[in-house]
């Protein structure tokens, strides 16, 4: 840290690394679609924000089918407005279950 005229100038945004964890995205993938209800072609679809060619955090991830993995890729607001999808409250949801349900506080 250094100071410019008297004023310590800091990093405002620290970047972090997002959490890799495949055994939450399986888990993920066992569910049905929370957009349409399918149950087949499920995929771990990222949500949070991302850059070029990196994805958020696993932990930030929603089951939705390939369709409609597609369709929230395109325009993901849009999307869970038109499926009314509380994206914000899924997340905190599926993350609540592993941790305390399934993954027993292991991570």
């Amino acid at each position: 840290m250094q100071q410019v005229f008297g004023i310590r100038s800091e990093r405002l945004y620290q970047p972090s690394k997002p959490v890799r964890d495949p055994l939450y995205k399986r888990f993920i993938k066992r569910l049905p679609c929370c957009a349409c209800g399918k149950s087949w072609n499920v995929d771990p679809a990222h949500t949070g924000p991302h850059g070029t060619s990196q994805k958020s955090s696993d932990l930030s991830c929603i089951p939705l089918c390939r369709k409609c993995h597609d369709a929230f890729d395109a325009a993901p607001r849009d999307f869970a407005e038109l499926k009314r999808l509380d994206v914000p409250a899924l997340i905190a949801k599926l993350n609540q279950f592993w941790f305390e349900k399934l993954n027993r506080g292991a991570a």
